[in-house]
C-alpha cells in the first residue's frame, strides 16, 4: 500500500462511496471520515458538530475529499471553517465537492462562500461543478418516482447533460493525487437529454418508467407525498420549470475524458449498472 494518505468526509455518500473505492485501488490509504464505516477505507471519526473532529480526522492527510451536506443543520455555513481547519491540520490538496449552479448562486449562499474560502487557502484545491446526478432516479429525490412506474416533473422537453455520480468521482480522485488537476472542474455526461430519454434508458435497463411532463404545483405536491418538504419541492420545481422554458443551459464539458482518459458515463450506461 502506498503511504499516500486521504481524507473523505461523506464516505458513504452518493459520490463519496466511490471516491473511497477509488481511492483504494490506487493503493492510497483512505480515511474515510464519517459516523459509520465505509466499504473502503478506515473508518475516522468525524462529526460536522464537534470540531475537535474536523482536525483529528484529517491531520496527516496529504489529501482531502469535502463535500457540503445540505441536509445537515448548520453544516453548509460550516463548511468555510471546515476548509480552513483542513488546511491548517497541514492537509496540502483540497477537493471541494460543489456544484454547477455555485456561477448563479447568490454571493452569500453556501456554495459560494465555500468556494471562495477554498480559493483563498495555500497548497493546491480543486473545486468540482457537477451537473445534475443522474443517481438522483435509482437513490435520490426521484427514485420513489421511477419506482412507481411514472416521472410527473415540470422539466417539459428541457435537456440536461445528466452526470453519473462514479465520474464526479473519479475526476475528484484524480484531483486529489499530488499531480492532479486544480481549480473549477465542470463536470457533465456526455450528452444533454431529455427526461424522455433517461426514462427510455431506464426502461432498457429493466425498470418500466415513463415521463409525463406536469405544472410545478402538482410536482409539489407529488414530493411532499414522497416524503420531502414543500421547501424543497419548491426549490426543484423552479430549477426543472428552468429546464422546460431554456432558461437554463448546461454546456457539455470535456472534464471526465480529459482528466480520466475514458469517456463519461451514458444514461444507458448508468441505467445498465443500477439495473434493478
Amino acid at each position: 500500500m502506498s503511504e499516500y494518505t486521504v481524507t473523505v468526509i461523506g464516505a458513504t455518500g452518493k459520490t463519496g462511496r466511490h471516491v473511497t473505492r477509488y481511492a483504494a485501488e490506487r493503493g492510497w490509504r483512505v480515511r474515510a471520515a464519517g459516523r459509520r464505516p465505509a466499504a473502503h477505507g478506515t473508518l475516522e471519526p468525524f462529526d460536522w458538530d464537534d470540531e475537535a473532529t474536523w482536525t483529528s480526522a484529517s491531520a496527516g492527510s496529504d489529501a482531502a475529499y469535502v463535500l457540503i451536506p445540505f441536509n445537515h443543520p448548520g453544516a453548509p455555513e460550516r463548511t468555510p471553517a471546515l476548509l480552513s481547519a483542513i488546511s491548517v491540520a497541514g492537509v496540502g490538496r483540497i477537493v471541494l465537492l460543489s456544484s454547477l449552479d455555485v456561477t448563479e448562486a447568490e454571493p452569500d449562499s453556501p456554495l459560494r462562500l465555500a468556494e471562495s474560502r477554498l480559493d483563498s487557502l495555500p497548497g493546491a484545491t480543486a473545486a468540482l461543478r457537477p451537473t445534475w446526478f443522474l443517481d438522483n432516479f435509482t437513490h435520490g429525490s426521484f427514485a420513489g418516482m421511477v419506482e412507481a412506474g411514472e416521472l410527473r416533473l415540470p422539466a417539459g422537453e428541457g435537456r440536461i447533460p445528466f452526470v453519473d455520480a462514479r465520474d464526479v468521482a473519479a475526476v475528484g480522485v484524480a484531483a486529489m493525487a499530488a499531480d492532479g488537476p486544480t481549480g473549477p472542474l465542470p463536470i457533465t455526461g456526455p450528452a444533454a437529454l431529455t427526461h424522455h430519454e433517461v426514462a427510455s434508458a431506464l426502461r432498457a435497463a429493466g425498470r418500466p418508467v415513463t415521463y409525463t411532463p406536469v405544472s410545478e404545483d402538482e410536482f409539489v405536491l407529488l414530493m411532499t407525498g414522497h416524503g420531502f418538504t414543500a421547501d424543497y419541492g419548491i426549490f426543484l420545481a423552479e430549477a426543472l420549470t428552468r429546464v422546460a422554458t431554456g432558461d437554463l443551459v448546461i454546456p457539455i464539458s470535456n472534464t471526465v475524458p480529459k482528466v480520466t482518459g475514458r469517456p463519461a458515463h451514458s444514461a444507458t450506461d448508468f441505467a445498465q449498472h443500477h439495473k434493478p
